[in-house]
């Protein structure tokens, strides 16, 4: 591959562990519903109990992880990270552990994929709700951490 393809993974990498730093205010937002005095102090906490309104957005996750668009550097990296097996440097990890390793990086990443459109469907559900979209939202950034530790060690090999 050339140095323009690989330099897209560092530049993914520094897209997930800027999505990971800043988790809470990529994946929230709050106060973007106008409504009176009165109707605040009738909403219990599958609005926001109230106080500000804050909404999660889980599909956030996808566009950090090259799942929104075909120009995001991540998209479809296990394949570019394949095509970089020649170039690896045995003396750090041999071929077989990096084809492993970009193996679980791909699950990996796939399964952030799935939690997070499935975090966005939580309130929606039939007995869906803040809880449960948080919950989810939750299990995805646990993932996202994984997937983060392994393409580090991907672009150590």
């Amino acid at each position: 591959p050339a140095p323009a393809d690989l330099k897209r993974l560092q530049v993914g990498h520094s897209r997930v562990q800027y999505l990971l730093k800043n988790w809470d205010k990529l994946t929230e937002s709050c106060d973007n519903k106008a409504m009176s005095a009165v109707e605040s102090k009738q909403v219990v906490r599958t609005d926001g109990g109230g106080g500000g309104f804050c909404d999660k957005n889980p599909l956030i996750v996808q566009d950090y992880l090259g799942y929104k668009s075909t120009k995001d550097p991540l998209f479809k990296a296990d394949s570019l990270m394949l095509k970089a097996v020649p170039l690896i440097d045995e003396s750090v990890v041999d071929e077989a552990d990096f084809v492993d390793l970009v193996e679980q990086y791909r699950d990996k990443a796939d399964q952030t994929s799935l939690l997070a459109y499935t975090s966005s469907w939580g309130e929606a559900n039939p007995n869906g709700s803040k809880d449960t979209t948080d919950d989810y939202l939750d299990q995805t950034k646990k993932v996202v951490e994984e997937t983060e530790v392994l393409l580090r060690k991907i672009m150590a090999g």
